[in-house]
């Protein structure tokens, strides 16, 4: 059995019932990703307003554009033995391509996060906190001044790890480049213009692990 389940939200996917329950799943779910992502919109204009970009929606907008590709997902990562000179993985080291993602999870260890020498650093777990993560879009979006991280999971020996995660992506025809207000003097983009739907394509080519951005870099 897969560790998650993905659900894929605007549109719906999960079918309608005919005689459904008082709560269906999905109900539940919508109810759910609607309330996290105006919080990860609230988030991106607050980052937004930082960076000086006006309007401030001007990034937000394509998380909560009608056509955006947003998903849920829910991770399962069961206990396993520990085993001596190994480390068990339960999700490999990578950024994610959206513009945010925002994770809760219970109480039990096993987020990490890489520094910029490469060092891991585990993240305390905090079952009622929200964990905003930066995704490659926004690296894109605001020319490298917020860096999408690299992260991973580990599997604990002794207690099961459950996390949904919000990943808010812009719509796939959405055209991708630096903001203009971010250039600097020079008015160096550090990436190229590319489409959403581009970019979901070129990263399925390559590794998890794979710098995903470094082929659209000027």
């Amino acid at each position: 059995m897969d560790p998650y389940v993905v659900v894929s939200l605007f549109p719906k996917t999960i079918p309608d019932f005919a005689d459904p329950p008082a709560h269906t799943c999905r109900e539940l779910l919508e109810e759910y990703a609607a309330a996290v992502r105006r919080m990860a919109c609230g988030v991106l204009e607050l980052m937004a307003e930082g960076l000086g970009i006006v309007p401030a929606d001007a990034i937000s907008r394509l998380v909560a554009d009608a056509e955006s590709d947003n998903m849920l997902r829910v991770n399962h990562y069961p206990p396993a033995p520990a085993q001596p000179g190994r480390l068990l993985t339960g999700f490999g080291e990578h950024t994610d391509p959206q513009i945010i993602s925002v994770l809760r999870s219970n109480g039990t260890t096993g987020l990490e996060i890489a520094g910029r020498d490469g060092a891991w650093a585990s993240v305390p777990p905090d079952a009622d906190s929200f964990f905003v993560n930066v995704g490659d879009a926004l690296q894109v979006l605001t020319n490298g001044r917020f860096r999408s991280v690299k992260h991973r999971v580990v599997v604990s020996s002794e207690r099961s790890r459950v996390s949904i995660i919000f990943f808010g992506g812009p719509p796939p025809g959405e055209r991708l480049a630096p903001l203009p207000q971010l250039l600097g003097d020079g008015g160096r983009s550090r990436y190229r213009e590319f489409t959403w739907k581009e970019y979901k394509s070129s990263s399925h080519k390559g590794r998890l692990v794979d710098d995903r951005l470094r082929r659209f870099e000027n």
